[in-house]
């Protein structure tokens, strides 16, 4: 747990990140607010967004720390961890040595880049997006969005694209899906479909050429007790 401040308490949990197979495949690092003594919980985007540079490099830094701390656990088991940063992080990223050191003794470390990052969906791309793509393995996340066009992928190396929830349940059974898919698939060594939320949906994604699925049909719980989702078991919601 974080204190950035007086007023606001920060907590981490692991969402799982399944393969069509049925096995874990990576986990996505996840932080909640709460408002100091009141308890009332803070919208994460907006409010790391609302950060100055001081407190993001505390944020980043203590969740690159808490990774880490639990990286012969994701060694031994061959999982991957991502973790979302926005530009200001991906800054200090460059920039920070102890914030470097960390990223290049654990390179099962994934950093997620949103759709909204500036002008990552121009045709001009985003120079600091493809310098850290030079240096670390980047996935998309939020594919789908109101800003999303093929310049994104042509852009930028992605080892993963993330899609939206939101685009996946308008689109999932479209006629459309297939020939979308196809199109991602070739920016990117696989495709990960966030929103997944019943059996249906999970087996859907089997035969449509989908290498993952997250959602809530696979509970996220405290980093400290990420042995929970220990790799083997599998899901069983086929």
């Amino acid at each position: 747990m974080l204190r950035l401040n007086f007023q606001v308490l920060c907590k981490f949990r692991c969402e799982p990140i399944y393969n069509v197979g049925g096995l874990l495949y990576a986990v996505e690092l996840l932080t909640s607010f709460e408002g100091g003594f009141s308890g009332e919980k803070i919208e994460p985007q907006k409010f790391i967004s609302s950060l100055d540079i001081k407190y993001k490099h505390e944020l980043l830094l203590t969740q690159l720390n808490e990774i880490n701390a639990l990286s012969s656990f994701f060694k031994k088991n061959k999982l991957l961890c991502s973790l979302n940063i926005d530009q200001g992080m991906a800054i200090l990223i460059l920039e920070d040595h102890h914030i470097k050191d960390i990223l290049d003794n654990n390179d099962f470390i994934r950093l997620e880049i949103s759709e909204h990052f500036p002008k990552i969906d121009k045709a001009e791309g985003n120079i600091l997006v493809d310098t850290l793509a030079g240096k670390y393995k980047l996935w998309l996340d939020d594919y789908g969005t109101n800003f999303s066009n093929i310049n994104t992928l042509k852009n930028t190396k992605f080892e993963s694209v993330k899609i939206d929830k939101k685009f996946f349940w308008e689109n999932g059974n479209s006629v459309m899906w297939a020939t979308i898919i196809d199109n991602i698939s070739q920016y990117c060594s696989s495709i990960i479909v966030e929103g997944v939320e019943t059996g249906t949906q999970l087996r859907n994604l089997q035969y449509s050429g989908i290498s993952c699925a997250q959602g809530f049909l696979f509970p996220s719980v405290p980093l400290e007790d990420i042995e929970i989702l220990m790799p083997g078991k599998g899901y069983s919601h086929l």
